[in-house]
């Protein structure tokens, strides 16, 4: 959980992963155990050719009846090709282990919701989903580096 804390860690994964000038607004309360912040970087050229940026909104709940959150995330992208057509959906399900201390359990489950239709929507949406995963997985490890050298 400490990937989505606001803290070193969160900047120095970001970074790690090809996010320039990585920042984010702090927690603040929505209503009751429901905390919102907006993040923001740009794109080095690993991630796009284009070097956009991304704006995007996370809302972070606690698990019902587990101990753990779930970070529902909103991103747009702006200055790629198309990059109005559609919104990345992104949905973070952090549990502890209780039997391991130190570890806890991540899913994440991602889609696309297309704004406006394009002939290339198959193309894009297989690029998307193939990216996502691959820097989802970098990330993953770059905490799991960031713990073990602890």
């Amino acid at each position: 959980m400490k990937l989505f804390e606001g803290g070193e860690l969160d900047r120095k994964v970001m970074e790690k992963v090809g996010c320039q000038n990585y920042s984010h607004t702090p927690w603040e309360s929505e209503k009751g155990d429901v905390y919102e912040r907006q993040t923001y970087y740009k794109f080095d050229k690993r991630i796009s050719r284009y070097r956009g940026e991304t704006r995007s909104t996370q809302q972070r709940s606690p698990l019902s009846d587990r101990n753990g959150w779930i970070i529902e995330e909103v991103m747009t992208l702006h200055g790629v090709p198309l990059g109005d057509y559609f919104n990345l959906h992104i949905r973070y399900q952090v549990e502890d282990l209780p039997s391991k201390s130190k570890q806890c359990q991540l899913k994440v489950y991602f889609g696309i919701a297309w704004l406006k239709s394009t002939r290339n929507q198959k193309k894009i949406t297989k690029n998307i989903i193939q990216n996502l995963n691959d820097r989802l997985k970098v990330i993953v490890s770059e905490v799991e580096k960031e713990f073990a050298m602890k």
